[in-house]
């Protein structure tokens, strides 16, 4: 039964590491921003929910000092990482993420050093302690304003109360009495913090639809974001709007055989081509290969084409290169700014393009 109730634990904890980083993250994520931060913190607090579930299982199958430690480091680290997160959103001072890790590193030395059972009401008053200063952060402003606080304050609230009630207990009637075993007992706290890593879960994906990103220029991400912009300013003027793909399949090639530094100053001469010889145009780069090109629907394919050859070609003796790559183009017709996301995710998801030999 108690490895079921871990196991409980455990499935919860994967599933908010998953949904956290397939809803809101994204690999080599470069979008900065209070959204990205909130990924960040809870989406390492939620690996270390499901690291300790994990060491819990070792530690009932015999893992020793070792699996508790470790269980107990990870089992505190958790809360206090979600108080630094919010801490970092309400953009107070940036204690929490090293008042979390000395947390973690104190209950890791502390277990080896004492009994097991003083361990484990230590690690309960350290959850207690930092869900309850988490559930304190999120009910502080500006955080508080945005929904879905409300639930990760009740249940970090909620679990903050049980863990105290559980050293209570521990006060009255000892860590080994049938009173601990039926209101406190380890398979019954594995039961509640499956239910509050759930809760917590739901209550962050709330948070991170309403979270801004906040991308330096120059990242991808940047591009991305003016490109939706830019496409929601022409859809307001036009019933649709033809985006322009332009690929420079050599660009890998570049990389390797010069620099990143001489590819990305290719990819700028590319996107002020376009912007020198194309009206009304919205350009970027939202992947590592890829120009694109917004324009009023109708333009002519052939004159768009030729138009931004002749100016890519004239800008490469001013960078400083003999050649001029080969163009790939690529047009398509939307009518919302969800198409022009569909094709920029479709170009930054793609498998990287093998060098030629």
């Amino acid at each position: 039964m108690a490895v079921l109730d871990l196991i409980a634990a455990v499935a919860a904890a994967a599933l908010s590491v998953t949904l956290l980083f397939l809803a809101h993250g994204r690999h080599g994520d470069d979008r900065g921003g209070p959204r990205a931060e909130l990924v960040r913190y809870f989406g390492i607090a939620a690996l270390a929910a499901l690291a300790c579930a994990f060491l819990n299982i070792l530690e009932e199958m015999g893992g020793g000092t070792f699996a508790a430690a470790i269980g107990n480091a990870t089992n505190v680290f958790a809360p206090a990482l979600a108080w630094a997160g919010l801490r970092r959103l309400n953009a107070r001072r940036a204690i929490g993420a090293i008042t979390a890790g000395a947390g973690a590193i104190l209950m890791l030395g502390m277990t080896y050093v004492m009994p097991l059972d003083d361990a484990i009401l230590w690690k309960t008053f350290g959850i207690a302690a930092f869900s309850t200063l988490a559930a304190m952060e999120a009910r502080r402003a500006p955080v508080s304003a945005i929904r879905g606080t409300s639930l990760l304050a009740g249940s970090l609230a909620v679990f903050a109360a049980y863990n105290a009630s559980r050293l209570v207990v521990a006060g009255a009637t000892g860590i080994n009495s049938p009173l601990w075993e039926k209101v406190s007992s380890a398979e019954l706290t594995s039961v509640v913090s499956a239910l509050t890593i759930c809760a917590v879960t739901i209550a962050t994906l709330q948070m991170g639809r309403q979270l801004d990103d906040d991308p330096a220029p120059g990242t991808r991400a940047h591009d991305r974001g003016a490109l939706r912009r830019e496409a929601h300013d022409l859809l307001e003027e036009h019933s649709a709007i033809d985006v322009v793909v332009v690929r420079i399949p050599e660009i890998d090639l570049i990389r390797a055989a010069h620099s990143n530094e001489r590819a990305e100053q290719m990819l700028t001469a590319l996107v002020d081509a376009a912007r020198e010889t194309l009206s009304a145009v919205g350009a970027g780069v939202p992947a590592r290969d890829t120009v694109f090109f917004l324009l009023p629907a109708g333009a002519e394919v052939a004159r768009v084409e030729q138009s931004v050859r002749d100016a890519f070609a004239t800008a490469m003796p001013l960078i400083g290169y003999d050649d001029t790559p080969d163009l790939f183009f690529e047009h398509h017709r939307v009518g919302d700014v969800d198409g022009v996301s569909m094709l920029m995710e479709s170009r930054r998801l793609r498998p990287r393009q093998p060098l030629p030999h």
